[in-house]
């Protein structure tokens, strides 16, 4: 599994390209490209949600897991530059083409944005004050995903990061996932299905594989059982659970769950 973070190698560019040809997006004004990569063909996995600490580590609550080719830019941005600014001129162009919002936050409400820096995106670069970031994720009609980052470091510098996701799966899914979640971490789940807006159900798909003497099939049954033990009986209701064990897509990966919303 590949986060933003890990990245096998690096194509080098010269100061003077910008990624408009990548991301289609232009630059904000006197922006300087600090460096660019792009892998092809890997498992990246897409934030949906704040980051929080978990165990022993930090991650955002929900992720979409895609396979795909990833795009990522890195710019510099004067450190007199608003951020709001900065932050309007990104999304107003990331928004064209019929492009949705997946997910968006600023301030403390994204959670720590060292985490962020560190440990999700994996570049200290990134790292300033909590309540100067902005994340903004959005999604195209055909299923790619863009994601923005953007902070004020400490020596007053913007930095803005932006990534894209060509997920190779596009064509053949026949349905959005709105999360994914590791099936053993009851808490976000039930955050996540509390946290559902009035009347809205989810279909959860789980993921599994042979453990010890019990199948695949087994092993997600018990997880199923686990899982609505753990959501308790005001919410349980809201969630029809399918156990996919070891049949379902590479990309929804194992011992996870996999949420989708339940259309009128």
């Amino acid at each position: 599994m590949y986060k933003f973070r890990n990245i096998f190698f690096l194509l080098a560019f010269s100061s003077g390209m910008t990624s408009a040809g990548v991301l289609s997006v232009e630059p904000y004004r006197d922006a300087q490209l600090v460096k660019s990569y792009s892998q092809a063909n890997e498992f990246i996995e897409v934030p949906l949600s704040k980051i929080r600490r978990a165990g022993s580590g930090w991650e955002p609550e929900s992720v979409i897991r895609l396979q795909g080719d990833y795009f990522s830019s890195l710019y510099k941005v004067n450190r007199n530059a608003l951020l709001t600014e900065v932050y309007a001129h990104y999304r107003s162009q990331m928004l064209l083409g019929g492009r949705s919002i997946a997910f968006e936050c600023e301030s403390r409400s994204c959670g720590s944005s060292n985490a962020w820096a560190n440990d999700f995106f994996g570049d200290y670069l990134l790292y300033g004050a909590d309540q100067s970031q902005y994340l903004l994720v959005v999604k195209s009609p055909l299923g790619a995903y863009q994601v923005l980052y953007l902070n004020r470091r400490g020596a007053g510098d913007v930095m803005v990061r932006l990534d894209e996701v060509l997920s190779t799966e596009a064509k053949d899914t026949e349905f959005d996932i709105v999360a994914q979640m590791k099936a053993s971490d009851t808490p976000r789940i039930r955050r996540f299905v509390n946290d559902l807006p009035a009347g809205q159900g989810v279909v959860a798909f789980v993921t599994s594989e042979k453990t010890g003497t019990f199948s695949a099939i087994e092993s997600g049954d018990m997880l199923i059982s686990t899982l609505i033990a753990g959501l308790g009986d005001q919410l349980k209701g809201r969630v029809r659970f399918i156990n996919l064990a070891n049949l379902g897509r590479e990309s929804l990966g194992v011992n996870r769950v996999s949420f989708v919303y339940v259309r009128d």
